[in-house]
């Protein structure tokens, strides 16, 4: 049977009345004293004759009585989820409820119940006493919450890495199919829209038009997201529609797959269309058979690199490790030597300070080197990446030569002493490469990874080309200086080195015509810290090719503070691309809340290399309850194309996405409109939604419709009570909480926050127990017309606690249905209780609290 909670739970409705009892305990009533608090029932007496109860209900304050409650449960500080315990009654009627923790439950908490005799020895559903079991081991439950708090010591628990969730709590979701759209569409209007963003293919078309004054032309789009879900499989197909200023439209098939997930080797299983990881090799397009690894399901803190760090405990000691000043672990361990291989990576590397402290008092502290690159893998950590297909490209070719077979694959492996080993080998017709490497944790002098790839190539007239290209990448932060370099990397290849997309580009390629592939590639990206003054920040990328003297490059350099409510932002960015004028551009950005509301104003000038002045001055901000409405107001003059001005909008729905925008400048304008959303057929129904992502869930709550959600803008229940629930992190606690203020006057839910852990690509359901009651404010009296006693409870048909009886018989009760029975309680013999049948009477109007006058018999 499912229990509620006491009346007194701050989970439970009815709060005044109980209030009003507690009121009159001792302050000690809400302490931990387990001898129990004492009333004084003759305040009861005071102005009047007032009858009371046994009081002795409320001697130990907020009550836990038997039944079986969803909680959260929280081990050594670190929330693991919810589970559904039993609360037994205990042999002394005035304790509270205690938890039944049962070895299975323990179990899936991570308990090493093997080596635990009587736990091991004992039924998997057997209430234990966790401290006589395990010592030191302590539980503790916070009603007014719900949750169970448990401190157990780290050698009682198996060994796994922090932020890990077993895939037995993975869900794979529910049978489903569903539709992710976008759509848009622009007219464009006036006689010059060279100041538009448009090609010269595109503006010859207005130019050459007939149309003496006016132009007009509108352009659409499309992208259609659809699929299917069946067990542990994902079938999905992306496709678009684009019809250009030019009046041409087209179709394309961009992607067609078949996908699941295979835990057992963290990885992932796709037929179809997909692309190449691109780590090692540059990332390609394929269409075939691909298994790789899924660095989601690793846990967050066996994503990325961080060092391994080992250590001698002379005590049951506790350990931290602090980086730039910030505690970023902490735990303890057991005398002896110990291994911390589960750090979280961070995105900043620098030198990492361990500190372990005895149980005795005494510190040992030691500084661990650490410098982060993307080729760096922790100790024992394995990617990997199988594919074998046909090369896939979105330009068309009159040769087909473009469409090679291949098989690529690609390997590496975090060993001991911070290195890491990676290789990999692509196979494809008229190509082959191959690829090695190692990285390497230089410790104080940063992070070092160093590859070399060997590629040979024949083009359409059988001629071979055989090349090498060397890369390295390296990282490292000066803490003393707060500068971080994220990655710095320099790429250098042989004349005659091609990489896959270059040799299948050679393939088609006209007579006579050179082929310019890379020559090498530096790049680096560097933040700097000014304290209180702001942050500086830097990236360039250079890139230059054979039988070309031209360069792409990218220089972009960032300067951001605020003073007091002023955010200002100083940007400059040079870019050239090949064989194409360079484009520089320095730009100021200031802006400043608007007073309360959530809006802001903001100023930009902006200068280019084409001696245009740019000024802009905007109001942007969100708008509604939950911040679904987003708008932006824009002004702007330039000194060659004059004034111009936009405005856009965005609201979010529960069923889709809305965006509205108009702009108009000098002899032109653009009017744009744009919708997106979802649908979801499942087996309860359709239900609409906002766009859905990757990986979704179906929230509902039966009878509640119209119901927010936390963190969710616009998200609501429709009138069968569901809603989807989009982009949510596969592999990942996602908690769904409803917005318990929108459930109206006669909604009552048990339990108004859930989490789910879906699988990549899953419809997981989440439901809430929610049921529809009445409100009721009862006055109720005895055979003798007398008031019913002070205190008493009020139970329904399941024997569920629904009110308490206050002054002069009122009584609150929640959730009552348009007829039942109650049973109303006062004391502990049979004659200290009686029944009662009650039907309300129709209304007209639903009134949030009904009035009624019973006897009780």
């Amino acid at each position: 049977m499912t229990s509620y909670l006491s009346p007194c739970s701050s989970r439970t409705v009815g709060l005044p009345l109980c209030a009003l009892v507690v009121a009159m305990a001792s302050p000690s009533a809400f302490g931990k004293n387990q001898a129990g608090t004492v009333f004084n029932e003759q305040f009861l007496n005071i102005g009047g004759d007032q009858p009371s109860a046994d009081l002795s209900v409320f001697s130990f304050g907020n009550r836990v009585l038997p039944g079986t409650y969803t909680v959260d449960t929280v081990l050594n500080d670190s929330n693991i989820g919810q589970n559904e315990v039993r609360f037994n009654k205990q042999a002394d009627d005035a304790q509270d409820a205690t938890p039944c923790l049962t070895p299975a439950l323990l179990d899936d908490w991570g308990v090493k119940t093997s080596v635990f005799p009587a736990l091991a020895n004992s039924s998997p559903e057997t209430c234990v006493d966790l401290g006589k079991v395990i010592a030191q081991a302590t539980v503790s439950y916070d009603p007014g919450n719900q949750r169970l708090f448990l401190s157990i010591p780290q050698a009682a628990l198996k060994r796994s890495a922090r932020g890990a969730i077993s895939p037995d709590r993975w869900d794979k979701g529910i049978n489903a199919a569903m539709l992710d759209y976008q759509l848009s569409f622009s007219r464009y209007d006036g006689n010059n829209l060279r100041g538009n963003t448009v090609s010269p293919v595109q503006q010859n078309v207005f130019d050459n038009t007939s149309a003496p004054n006016k132009l007009e032309r509108d352009t659409y789009f499309g992208g259609l997201r659809g699929g299917f879900n069946i067990d542990d499989w994902r079938f999905r197909h992306f496709s678009t529609y684009n019809r250009s200023l030019d009046g041409q439209g087209r179709w394309q098939a961009i992607n067609t797959y078949l996908q699941r997930d295979i835990a057992s080797i963290r990885g992932q299983l796709l037929i179809g269309d997909g692309n190449t990881p691109g780590n090692f090799f540059d990332s390609v397009q394929f269409r075939g058979v691909q298994v790789s690894s899924d660095d989601a399901m690793l846990p967050d803190s066996q994503q990325g690199y961080a060092p391994t760090i080992r250590g001698v405990a002379q005590t049951n000691a506790r350990v931290e490790v602090r980086q730039n000043g910030y505690l970023i672990y902490s735990t303890y361990v057991a005398p002896g030597p110990f291994v911390l291989d589960d750090l979280y990576p961070t995105s900043s590397s620098g030198d990492l300070e361990v500190i372990i402290t005895e149980s005795d008092g005494r510190e040992t502290r030691y500084a661990q080197a650490f410098s982060a690159v993307p080729t760096l893998l922790r100790e024992g950590t394995w990617r990997y990446s199988a594919t074998a297909g046909q090369y896939r490209s979105g330009y068309g070719s009159s040769r087909g030569k473009e469409r090679p077979s291949l098989v690529q694959g690609t390997l590496a492996r975090g060993l001991a002493q911070d290195f890491s080993i990676y290789g990999g080998t692509i196979l494809a017709d008229k190509y082959q490469s191959a690829l090695s490497g190692v990285g390497k944790n230089l410790r104080s002098f940063g992070a070092l990874s160093l590859d070399i790839s060997h590629a040979r190539t024949t083009d359409r007239d059988d001629q071979t080309f055989n090349g090498q290209s060397l890369r390295f990448l390296y990282a490292k932060t000066f803490e003393k200086t707060n500068t971080n370099f994220r990655v710095a990397g320099y790429r250098y290849s042989t004349s005659d080195y091609r990489t896959l997309q270059e040799a299948v580009q050679m393939q088609d390629m006209l007579d006579g015509r050179p082929f310019n592939n890379r020559r090498n590639e530096l790049r680096f990206e560097l933040a700097q810290s000014l304290g209180q003054w702001g942050t500086l920040h830097t990236s360039a990328r250079q890139q230059s090719y054979w039988n070309s003297n031209s360069r792409d490059r990218l220089v972009q350099i960032g300067y951001s503070g605020s003073y007091q409510k002023l955010n200002f932002n100083l940007f400059y960015n040079h870019s050239t691309n090949l064989d194409a004028a360079s484009n520089r551009q320095l730009m100021l950005t200031l802006s400043i809340p608007l007073g309360d509301t959530r809006a802001s104003a903001q100023y930009m000038v902006m200068k280019d290399n084409n001696d245009q002045l740019v000024q802009q001055a905007s109001v942007y901000g969100s708008a509604l309850d939950d911040n679904r409405l987003t708008y932006n107001v824009t002004g702007d003059d330039s000194n060659q194309s004059g004034t111009s001005s936009s405005a856009n909008m965005s609201y979010l729905s529960s069923i889709g996405r809305l965006d509205l925008g108009r702009s108009q400048g000098r002899g032109y304008g653009q009017t744009t409109v744009g919708m997106a959303g979802g649908v979801l057929v499942h087996g309860d129904g359709l239900t609409l939604s906002q766009p859905l992502g990757e990986t979704i869930a179906l929230a509902q709550a039966p009878k509640a419709n119209d119901v927010g959600f936390e963190i969710r803008p616009g998200v609501r229940t429709d009138k069968s009570g569901d809603a989807v629930i989009p982009n949510l992190s596969p592999y990942r606690v996602n908690r769904l909480a409803l917005l318990t203020g929108d459930l109206g006057d006669e909604v009552e839910v048990k339990n108004a926050a859930l989490d789910v852990v879906p699988t990549r690509g899953a419809v997981v359901k989440a439901k809430f127990a929610t049921s529809v009651g009445y409100r009721l404010m009862m006055t109720l009296t005895n055979k003798d017309g007398s008031p019913l006693p002070f205190g008493s409870k009020i139970e329904n048909e399941l024997g569920q606690e629904v009110g308490i009886v206050g002054p002069e018989g009122q009584a609150f009760v929640t959730g009552a249905g348009e007829k039942g029975k109650l049973r109303v309680v006062w004391g502990r013999n049979e004659k200290d209780q009686c029944t009662l049948a009650y039907q309300l009477p129709k209304e007209e109007s639903s009134k949030p609290i009904r009035e009624l006058n019973e006897q009780c018999g």
